[in-house]
């Protein structure tokens, strides 16, 4: 192994990173959800610590798809939802926790690389914030707003995910020869647990929401299928965290609350390309809410509609230039949001049909390369002849593999 990448820490991978938003967990979600607009990436930061004087060293990442769980897992959530967004975020944390996802931990600049990959392998974790330098801090707070609460008690970071240290690893692929040329089957990385991941595309929207919360806890998405004559479910489609990423919360909650996952899949689509969505959505959206005495849902996404017709933000305009509305309707069904690239290096939008897929027999290299050239942190793995789904393939495992070849554990430089 190279002595290079063997000494290598986490800071090298951070020149450049943008600092990340941090909130204190008493903020409430609705005021989540619009720095989630607002902001340039599709995540914040929750203190998991909050009794802990200073720096903490334990964060909660918390993502529109983690809100979506919270007011669709609920039934009084649903039936409430003013009162769901109105509680402090760590009510969301709180089930993030619970679930076994979203643990974020902050480490010292100067961790190694192999120390920092055993911590993203460890208890769940997603992500490591590491602190900038001063000077970077310097520069960056001129540009990125964030609140009091936030900045007294935790020091300006950047984040480092396991799509990071995959596509830096990458680089150096040549040292992990022969295992890069093996089959993702031979080593083991196909988890064949599909029904763990797959809903079919006539089953109620809601009943994806708990496989959307394993989802987020394993980095993949809710693979959508559908019948195959006798082949076992086809792979058409998926509802992943990046297009969630970029819909408006409430709209999504009221969908996943009176459609299926097919028209879920159809809805997010719409909602995201420079057309509206059919109209027949939003009636059948709000006929079944009626039915399933959901109305205030229903008024949510109406309102959250009116008030996309507000004039964008210095920021957001800019951003959004390139992508006029001048065509479509107003309200909700007007909505576009600028396809935009996070600080963590992925795409903030993604087709619910364009699926990232392989087969048992393509190489490690081949799918590390198909991933990492989507920005998605999983492969969906079919079945050559049939296009049956067969399970995925997770850059959490891939780490790992990769890991047993760069040398023995070491300690981390935690703060």
């Amino acid at each position: 192994m190279a002595a290079t990448l063997l000494s290598h820490v986490v800071s090298d991978l951070c020149i450049g990173r943008p600092r990340v938003l941090t909130l204190p967990p008493s903020t409430p979600v609705a005021a989540v959800l619009a720095a989630l607009r607002g902001g340039a990436d599709p995540f914040v930061f929750v203190n998991a610590e909050p009794a802990k004087r200073g720096a903490a060293t334990v964060y909660v990442k918390v993502t529109p798809a983690d809100i979506l769980c919270y007011l669709c897992g609920d039934a009084s959530n649903l039936r409430d939802p003013a009162a769901a967004l109105g509680r402090p975020v760590s009510a969301v944390a709180a089930t993030a926790i619970a679930g076994g996802h979203g643990l974020t931990h902050r480490v010292d600049p100067h961790t190694r690389l192999l120390d920092a990959i055993d911590v993203l392998l460890a208890d769940g974790c997603q992500g490591l914030l590491v602190p900038l330098h001063a000077r970077a801090r310097k520069r960056q707070q001129r540009h990125v707003p964030c609140s009091d609460d936030a900045v007294a008690t935790t020091p300006d970071c950047c984040v480092l995910t396991r799509e990071d240290m995959v596509r830096h690893l990458f680089g150096s692929i040549s040292h992990f020869s022969p295992v890069a040329a093996l089959t993702v089957a031979s080593l083991g990385l196909v988890r064949r647990d599909a029904a763990h991941y797959a809903l079919h595309a006539d089953a109620d929207a809601l009943d994806a929401i708990p496989l959307l919360r394993k989802a987020v806890a394993d980095g993949t998405a809710v693979a959508v299928v559908a019948d195959n004559g006798g082949y076992g479910g086809a792979l058409v489609g998926e509802i992943c965290t990046a297009a969630l990423a970029c819909s408006d919360v409430e709209p999504a909650a009221a969908a996943f609350a009176a459609l299926s996952a097919g028209d879920v899949m159809a809805y997010i689509d719409c909602s995201l390309l420079s057309h509206a969505p059919p109209e027949f959505l939003f009636r059948a959206i709000r006929a079944e809410l009626r039915d399933r005495g959901l109305d205030a849902i229903a008024e949510l996404m109406d309102a959250t509609g009116a008030a996309s017709d507000l004039p964008l933000s210095p920021s957001s305009a800019s951003s959004a230039s390139t992508s006029s509305d001048d065509d479509s309707p107003s309200g909700l069904r007007g909505r576009r949001r600028p396809r935009r690239m996070s600080s963590s290096g992925s795409f903030g939008w993604r087709s619910t049909e364009d699926v990232v897929a392989c087969h048992s027999g393509s190489s490690l290299v081949a799918v590390m390369a198909q991933a990492l050239a989507h920005r998605v942190g999983y492969v969906w793995v079919v079945d050559e002849t049939s296009g049956a789904l067969v399970g995925v393939v997770r850059f959490a495992d891939v780490l790992a593999v990769l890991r047993e070849h760069l040398g023995p554990q070491s300690q981390v430089l935690c703060r």
